[in-house]
């Protein structure tokens, strides 16, 4: 009787085991499987070097000029919520952001940031964004999707993607890395 129990006990302790193994397997596979935010083949980065205080002066004037207003929409809010029709890229330029000079692999490096994840964002401190950062994905020179990063707090807005965005942002250091490697985070 003693070698029946024996016997069972190993071949439970043995299927436990393979039972691990598989489970492993499977999350190893999943994470091959994520996929970017964007089918692009090209990726800009804008800059706009824009302190506190000058933005400050510009919310407590009384009344802000058209271009102004058009500025503090594109910095500290929610646009754009679709992909403009007119040339995006235009829009951030008359507002002196300045477009950085992205190496192939630079634009490899940001697309796997942008992709699916497995896992929640890390917490940030809540703030007023500062969208300082906007990345424009294209396809064959056309707009697909637009991200505004504010990494002073870990604020985004991802704009045209199709997939499941909520499990960006664990990242973030490593996407400012990538774009400001000779600035600490």
């Amino acid at each position: 009787m003693r070698k029946y129990i024996f016997v069972l006990i190993v071949i439970v302790i043995s299927s436990c085991n393979n039972s691990n193994k598989v489970e492993v397997a499977s999350k190893k596979v999943l994470k091959k499987e994520l996929r970017p935010f964007f089918d692009s083949d090209k990726i800009d980065h804008y800059y706009l070097n824009f302190s506190e205080e000058d933005f400050s002066k510009l919310i407590r004037k009384d009344i802000n000029t058209e271009k102004e207003t058009e500025f503090i929409t594109l910095f500290v809010h929610h646009f754009p919520d679709t992909i403009p029709k007119e040339n995006f890229e235009k829009i951030l330029l008359k507002h002196n952001y300045k477009k950085s000079d992205l190496t192939i692999k630079q634009q490899k490096d940001i697309q796997n940031v942008f992709s699916e994840k497995d896992s929640s964002p890390d917490a940030y401190a809540s703030c007023a964004a500062e969208y300082h950062d906007i990345f424009i994905f294209k396809k064959k020179e056309k707009t697909v999707g637009i991200a505004k990063i504010c990494f002073k707090c870990g604020r985004f807005q991802i704009t045209g993607s199709k997939l499941d965005t909520n499990g960006f942002g664990g990242e973030l250091d490593k996407l400012q890395k990538i774009v400001r490697s000779n600035q600490k985070p």
